[in-house]
């Protein structure tokens, strides 16, 4: 672990940082929208119930990126997020398409799942190669829509992935404790509100091999010590056992979830550039 990690983990635990997680996740505040608040820096499309932004960070893109973030599907997108996938997405040359889905508990499941459709139906009739970049919440999006749309995506990065809505795992329970970010019982209640706005036909179970057929090179982010890496581990058996899937998971040793959105990290670092690696080499560049 790097001796900026351990700072952070410090003044996480002496904060009580996961108990503001929590009220963050289950009274957010939904009224501020960072994109409509500064509407004029960026293109914006409305899609149903959410927007799509559109955001050249380099002249000449190569390739584009469609981001689906983090959240708890309750928290609006926030300026970490934005700095995140900015940064990546100059690394790798690219243009930045940003999926700002509607959130629960106003909207539903199916809500998110039919912006996430109508989004990518949109950019992927674009002439620039097409990849995923989703963090936590977002890759539950993400991973539908690689079940959906087999072949069409040239690669995907996904980021302390959040795929298992119920969270009923004895693993899981016995990691919780450790977790310094993540509230269980917040995540299974909020769980519980996706599942209830999900039809059964229209969302694939992720852990089935069968169901991730062609949905290409997925590389897969997480810190050790999250309580979701036995979800994580589900998810990169089933893909090893798919036909046309290939996961490709980096660990890091007691970073928590989402480390990605704290930039001095060595982890970060590390994480941005195989991100931006990873695009390059699958698009010839």
């Amino acid at each position: 672990m790097s001796f900026m990690a351990k700072r952070y983990l410090r003044k996480f635990r002496a904060e009580d940082y996961k108990k503001s997680v929590a009220h963050s996740f289950i009274k957010p505040n939904q009224k501020i929208n960072l994109f409509r608040k500064n509407e004029n820096e960026y293109k914006i499309d409305p899609v149903k119930k959410g927007q799509l932004v559109t955001i050249d960070t380099v002249a000449d893109p190569t390739s584009q990126i469609l981001y689906f973030h983090g959240g708890a599907f309750t928290v609006p997108m926030n300026e970490d997020q934005l700095e995140m996938i900015t940064q990546i997405a100059q690394a790798a040359n690219s243009r930045l398409q940003i999926a700002d889905f509607p959130l629960l508990p106003t909207n539903s499941a199916d809500d998110m799942l039919a912006f996430s459709q109508a989004v990518f139906d949109k950019v992927v009739t674009d002439d620039l190669p097409l990849f995923i970049v989703a963090d936590s919440a977002g890759a539950k999006l993400s991973l539908q829509l690689l079940m959906d749309n087999p072949g069409k995506v040239l690669g995907t990065s996904l980021i302390s992935p959040w795929l298992d809505m119920k969270l009923t795992d004895p693993e899981i329970a016995k990691r919780a404790e450790n977790d310094i970010l993540l509230d269980l019982p917040t995540l299974q209640e909020i769980g519980g509100w996706f599942t209830d706005g999900a039809s059964a036909e229209k969302w694939q179970d992720v852990f089935n091999s069968a169901n991730l057929k062609n949905i290409g090179d997925v590389q897969i982010f997480y810190g050790e010590n999250e309580m979701l890496v036995p979800s994580d581990l589900k998810l990169i058996d089933a893909m090893g056992q798919a036909e046309g899937a290939s996961p490709l998971p980096t660990t890091f040793k007691d970073a928590w979830h989402d480390y990605t959105l704290w930039f001095k990290l060595s982890e970060t670092k590390k994480t941005f550039r195989q991100i931006a690696e990873f695009i390059k080499d699958r698009r010839g560049a």
